[in-house]
């Protein structure tokens, strides 16, 4: 008898012992310039304070023609505006509040989806060698396995967020900066700097973006 309350307590004090060495990490939410957490069925403009908003762009090559200048599909910074708002759909279906460092899809919102198709961004060229590795918007939505359409919010400082890529896991991460590319400031991966942003919640009354 005495052996077997003997065992029971040592039971107890590892498991203990395990639940104070291992506390289950806090998520922590994302927020926008307002305060409110960011939420799943809920449109932003991404914001990069003082130097304007992301939108679609096409790639110039000095041709305006390009099929691509009517469904641009190239992930850039407006000069002017707050560019256009997007979605934020969590890895996991029934996550409606977005956490940091949970991935995330982004998709630019249209007022008329069936336009354009093309609005998951996407990490062109992943993974390769490329320097710097452009984001496009020719990702699909929802799958998994596709890790180059996933992305992470990672809080900067005090005032403001970073968005990065992490295909393989916290302990691998690259921040998305800024790169000049066929006449346009792009987003980009392997940079020499990093994009610093808040979100600003869109209100205007408009067609739910359908992934």
């Amino acid at each position: 008898m005495k052996s077997v309350v003997l065992l029971i307590s040592l039971v107890l004090a590892f498991s203990s012992s395990c639940a104070t060495t291992t506390p289950n990490p806090l998520l922590h939410v994302v927020r926008d310039i307002d305060g409110e957490i960011l939420r799943s069925d809920t449109r932003y403009f991404v914001v990069s304070p003082g130097n304007g908003g992301v939108t679609r762009g096409p790639t110039m090559n000095g041709a305006r023609h390009d099929a691509n200048f009517v469904c641009p599909f190239q992930v850039v910074m407006s000069r002017f505006n707050k560019g256009t708002p997007v979605y934020f759909k969590p890895k996991a279906p029934k996550q409606e509040e977005i956490t940091e460092s949970s991935d995330v899809n982004i998709e630019f919102y249209l007022g008329n989806p069936t336009v354009c198709n093309n609005n998951v961004w996407l990490v062109e060229g992943f993974p390769g060698n490329e320097i710097p590795m452009f984001l496009s918007t020719n990702g699909q939505a929802g799958n998994p396995l596709n890790v180059a359409t996933w992305f992470q919010i990672k809080k900067a400082n005090d005032f403001s967020y970073k968005l990065v890529f992490c295909p393989y896991g916290e302990h691998i991460c690259s921040d998305i900066g800024i790169a000049d590319g066929s006449g346009e400031r792009r987003l980009a991966l392997r940079t020499e700097n990093t994009f610093y942003v808040v979100f600003i919640k869109d209100t205007n009354i408009g067609i739910k973006s359908i992934i």
